[in-house]
């Protein structure tokens, strides 16, 4: 399969999975988006490996890692001070006390999680080769 094909069945698949997905909520049925994601993502994955041309290379990579980290410390810092504002006017609304310390769980997971997948890769050398 060239790039390209894989590209159009790549932009079916994702226009296909957020029609469903935008009417299994409106129908508020909560199992259907999630069973078509899962499928929708094995489609891609299984599709990604019968591509014969290179799809990414390591300057993409790169530029990917670069981009995701300061994405996160973005996310992390503007959660971070979103937190601390709730957290103070929690005396004038009650409810901004348990929105603000979810934004802190969630923070902090998230920075575990980065923490925790960048020392996996860097012990185990992770690339995305093709597999015949």
């Amino acid at each position: 399969m060239t790039l390209k094909t894989y590209n159009k069945i790549k932009l079916g698949i994702v226009f296909i999975t957020a029609f469903i997905f935008s009417q299994s909520l409106v129908l508020r049925n909560f199992f259907i988006p999630i069973m078509v994601l899962g499928l929708s993502s094995l489609a891609l994955f299984y599709l990604r490996k019968k591509v014969v041309e290179v799809i990414a290379d390591e300057r993409d990579y790169q530029i990917g890692g670069k981009s995701a980290l300061l994405a996160i410390q973005l996310t992390s810092w503007a959660g971070v001070i979103i937190m601390f504002i709730l957290y103070a006017l929690s005396d004038t609304n009650p409810f901004y006390q348990p929105i603000a310390m979810t934004l802190a769980f969630s923070v902090c997971v998230l920075m575990l999680m980065y923490s925790a997948i960048f020392k996996y890769y860097s012990k185990h050398n992770f690339k995305d080769e093709k597999r015949d």
